[in-house]
């Protein structure tokens, strides 16, 4: 899907959604029920989806552990 299309689905701003996919901008919870929504998924699968991407990077926490 693209991100217009998103956009269309879930009325978040194409920016904000380009930001999301590129780990600019954090996600609230409010924010993954409607992305979740938009792909027709639940949020639990939208995160397990998420999770398992090679694309996903999992943040360090400041002190690197």
């Amino acid at each position: 899907m693209s991100q217009m299309g998103l956009h269309i689905k879930t009325g978040l701003d194409r920016t904000f959604i380009s930001d999301l996919e590129r780990g600019v901008q954090c996600p609230s919870l409010r924010t993954i029920f409607r992305v979740a929504h938009g792909f027709s998924i639940t949020p639990s699968e939208l995160l397990r989806r998420t999770a398992k991407s090679p694309y996903f990077v999992f943040p360090q926490d400041e002190e690197g552990m």
